[in-house]
């Protein structure tokens, strides 16, 4: 038997090279969400996250006399709480105590997560961002169905509220997710805009030896956080007036998960 007739004879050899469908569409969203964002706008979601700073913190102080961003009004709170102040709110000091806390806690397990995972990658960004809004859902459903109460309107105007130790619990996820925003803000080098205070943002703002020149953009950044936050306060205020603290939760979650969406059809950063 010659060579060309045992080579009619042979099976043929299968074609390991191909792979299913589903591994390539696995592939695919591997790489998708392991490519670096592009920085170039990156400022837009992070100033978003001041506005819900302000929505937070207007609702937490208004429903439970603390701040969810604000750590340093809670760490006043707390000092107070040593001498039982204020009066009407004698536990007051440790809804601070417990925001300060979980809001350590956050940004330590979050920075830390985002930094193994690569800071800026898209599934870093967006994972974030769904937990933070996630965990606002969270919160925003246990006032809702009312398994944390919440003082009336004629409760509040009596200046005797009874404390409920039931609200630690969304007000410890409310914090945790608080500590997100300023991860991502350090992540792309936003120093000048933590969406989570203002005190320091004030102070470089005012101190900017170049406050005066026509193009600033670290200043035209610094005013705009400020007035979101302020703004996001005035709306917390107001829709907590005329419906509830769980609306303004709802709010809050839909801007993050909207945070969220952007991420995910952000353009990649651009190969040198």
């Amino acid at each position: 038997m010659d060579s060309k007739e045992s080579d009619e004879g042979a099976l043929p050899i299968a074609n390991n090279s191909t792979k299913p469908a589903s591994t390539n569409l696995w592939q695919r969203f591997q790489n998708y969400n392991a490519t670096q964002v592009d920085k170039t706008w990156s400022s837009i979601p992070v100033l978003a996250t001041s506005y819900v700073s302000g929505l937070t913190d207007s609702a937490a102080y208004n429903a439970w006399s603390c701040f969810i961003s604000m750590q340093t009004g809670n760490t006043v709170f707390l000092g107070l709480g040593a001498s039982h102040q204020p009066l009407n709110k004698p536990l007051g000091w440790l809804s601070s105590l417990l925001s300060i806390a979980c809001f350590m806690v956050g940004v330590s397990t979050i920075s830390f997560c985002s930094r193994k995972a690569g800071v800026t990658l898209r599934g870093t960004l967006v994972t974030s961002f769904l937990v933070q809004a996630t965990l606002i859902v969270i919160a925003a459903a246990l006032v809702e169905g009312k398994v944390v109460p919440i003082a009336t309107a004629n409760e509040q105007a009596s200046g005797r509220t009874k404390y409920h130790h039931i609200s630690l619990l969304p007000l410890a996820f409310l914090a945790f997710q608080a500590g997100g925003q300023i991860v991502v803000s350090r992540s792309f080098g936003h120093n000048h805009i933590p969406s989570i205070v203002l005190t320091s943002l004030y102070s470089d703002l005012v101190a900017d030896p170049l406050f005066f020149h026509a193009v600033n953009v670290k200043r035209n950044e610094r005013i705009a956080s400020a007035i979101l936050v302020l703004t996001g306060a005035i709306t917390g205020g107001w829709v907590m007036k005329l419906t509830s603290m769980a609306a303004v939760l709802w709010f809050a979650a839909a801007i993050k998960y909207a945070i969220m969406i952007g991420f995910i059809i952000w353009p990649g950063e651009q190969a040198v």
